[in-house]
């Protein structure tokens, strides 16, 4: 079921995110089912009504369904129960160290921002200890004719202060069929008016191990205040924290 799920999402997403003549394919789906209905009530054939309905329900069901994967970034998360990584293990990652994982969420660059989902990125954490989520859009295409905005393709961005990070959830996102160990990180935003919402980021790995270390990284002064100065030759000073470790 969980994967049925993630592969839902994906097609939801593809069909969100992909244009044919800069038109969205959900639009395009939309208009299919819309031709369908006439058909099916100026024709009068037997099951006519039935199909009519049938495809106002599924313009009615995909529309819905759309609005509630988009809150969630199009990632079916499963929280797992793992232990806290243990105090000898909880290392920080230096300003210099990048580890490669695919992000989901709500990303800026300069004066935009959109909701990406499974972009390849990077995670760093600078001296300051913030938290940053690089990642980069390229291009993809969907059933061969749908593309994607490429308006939109280069590198978006997620900056997490520790003060604004509020939990750390360990589990595994769906998304396409494929399940990858995932951490998920609930966060406060503020927009350019400086309004406070608060938003959840997916950060996808390949290994458990770089998922751990990722974990370690962020629970080291998760809600504040950030451990500075931060450097290798000098001993820090965080203390590791279960605060803001989430199950659910």
């Amino acid at each position: 079921m969980n994967k049925l799920i993630g592969s839902y999402y994906h097609l939801l997403y593809d069909l969100e995110n992909h244009y044919f003549l800069e038109v969205k394919m959900r639009t395009w789906l939309n208009w299919a089912f819309f031709l369908l209905v006439l058909i099916a009530l100026l024709v009068r054939f037997s099951a006519g009504v039935a199909l009519a309905v049938l495809a106002l329900f599924l313009i009615f069901f995909i529309s819905l369904s759309i609005r509630w994967a988009k809150r969630r970034s199009y990632c079916h998360f499963v929280p797992s129960p793992h232990p806290v990584p243990s105090a000898d293990s909880m290392m920080p990652l230096w300003p210099e160290d990048k580890l490669l994982h695919h992000a989901s969420g709500h990303f800026q660059v300069e004066d935009k921002s959109r909701d990406w989902t499974h972009l390849i990125a990077y995670y760093r954490t600078f001296e300051t200890r913030e938290h940053a989520i690089m990642a980069r859009r390229t291009p993809s295409s969907f059933l061969k004719y749908g593309q994607c905005d490429p308006d939109t393709l280069g590198m978006w961005y997620i900056f997490i202060m520790p003060e604004d990070l509020l939990a750390v959830t360990r589990g595994r996102v769906y998304f396409g069929g494929m399940a990858q160990p995932s951490l998920r990180l609930r966060y406060r935003y503020f927009n350019e008016k400086g309004k406070a919402a608060i938003l959840l980021a997916f950060l996808q790995f390949d290994s458990d191990a770089d998922l751990v270390r990722v974990q370690a990284d962020l629970l080291l002064d998760i809600g504040g205040p950030a451990c500075i100065p931060w450097r290798k030759d000098r001993p820090h000073n965080c203390q590791p924290s279960a605060i803001g470790v989430d199950q659910k």
